[in-house]
């Protein structure tokens, strides 16, 4: 297990800067999570991370509402993050998603523009660099306009189609997508039963190998099973006494079922574990307490059990980490004096340890922070 890790923030012109550690670690379990704080544009920003360069290490991807452009974190061969660059993102990007839609073995980004009509298209060239897809930006007939997206095979020929909540029509569009990076519109409506306000989760979770598509809806969690040919759905809905926000699909009892996760924008988070076949288990939800406001959800695995764990933001500055296990869940909750609106956020392995390291950004400012992962006692 590598111990030390460095954060490097710096500009194609500037030198490097050392990110400062701030704030208090706190252990989950034997591991040590550590913050360090960086600078970033400002604006409810959107946080992914991928293989950018090609190197087979994680790097960052942080979008800046405000600003209009992403910005991109490589990860080099001493585990340092340097910012390399920054691309227009066209207006107001508030998501993103990442694959290769192109087929040229490079990641490339798709991204949600909210108060607009279209999605902005970057294809990657695997040096860290992305430009405009030919056909971006992509209009599409969604109302009102785009809040999330994904880039997910929905039709099983092993292509990635985009995915777009689609609120006024109660649906999700899924756009088919072509090897060369193109997609066929104008794609397929799925019902979902409902208003998607903060987008969708996307899993196989009746087990046939066709994934599904889950939502958080108004008053509901739509589930739309994929029949599996002629993007068929089918369509039931599950009743939430709190209009759910913000939801996801994530082993967390370690059963290999997916479960569903939703988070209200009051505060709480409940976890309903999934049977297989389709069918949430009502009668065996946890319900986890958690402060209001909740943003944004994000799947990782923190301890290395190999048994899915998750991070809730919430606006009202206290960030949720839920350990899943066989046997129970473990809740921490924490604030960074540095990060009061927590707001986009991402789980992934940035110092190849084999544990998740936590990125938060902040919704109302110009900072970021990232929570290391180290074994206790380590240097």
């Amino acid at each position: 297990m590598k111990n030390s890790w460095t954060l490097v923030i710096s500009s194609v012109l500037a030198s490097a800067i050392s990110g400062s550690a701030l704030s208090s670690p706190f252990d989950v379990g034997e591991i040590r999570y550590s913050p360090t704080v960086f600078a970033i544009a400002a604006g409810q920003p959107s946080v992914s991370t991928g293989d950018f360069n090609a190197d087979g290490k994680q790097d960052l991807v942080i979008a800046s509402y405000s600003d209009n452009q992403i910005f991109v974190y490589l990860n080099n061969a001493h585990n340092q993050l340097t910012r390399t660059g920054s691309f227009s993102a066209g207006e107001s990007p508030t998501d993103m998603a990442i694959a290769d839609v192109d087929s040229d073995g490079y990641l490339d980004i798709a991204i949600a523009n909210h108060e607009t009509s279209y999605i902005t298209l970057l294809l990657g060239d695997g040096k860290g660099n992305f430009t405009p897809a030919p056909e971006s930006p992509m209009k599409l007939g969604i109302k009102p306009h785009p809040h999330a997206v994904l880039l997910k095979d929905i039709n099983g020929d092993r292509v990635a189609d985009l995915i777009v909540d689609s609120r006024d029509d109660d649906s999700v569009l899924v756009i088919p997508g072509l090897l060369d990076g193109q997609f066929a519109l104008p794609g397929t409506r799925v019902d979902v039963g409902g208003d998607p306000y903060r987008g969708f989760a996307v899993d196989d979770i009746n087990g046939d190998g066709a994934p599904d598509i889950v939502t958080p809806n108004e008053a509901n969690i739509g589930i739309a099973i994929n029949a599996g040919a002629d993007m068929a759905f089918s369509l039931t809905t599950l009743n939430q006494s709190e209009p759910p926000f913000a939801i996801a699909l994530a082993d967390m009892n370690g059963d290999g079922n997916p479960d569903v996760v939703a988070a209200t924008n009051r505060d709480s988070l409940t976890v309903i574990p999934g049977d297989g076949q389709g069918t949430f288990i009502t009668s065996k939800k946890t319900l986890i307490k958690t402060a209001s406001g909740a943003k944004q959800i994000a799947i990782g695995d923190v301890n290395g059990d190999k048994i899915d764990d998750l991070l809730v933001s919430s606006w009202s500055g206290e960030v949720v980490l839920v350990i899943g296990g066989k046997a129970a869940l473990q809740t921490y909750s924490f604030k960074h004096s540095d990060i009061p609106n927590p707001w986009g956020i991402a789980l992934d392995d940035l110092n190849d340890d084999g544990l998740s390291d936590i990125i938060i950004a902040n919704g109302n400012g110009k900072t970021a922070v990232i929570y290391f992962s180290m074994a206790k006692g380590a240097d």
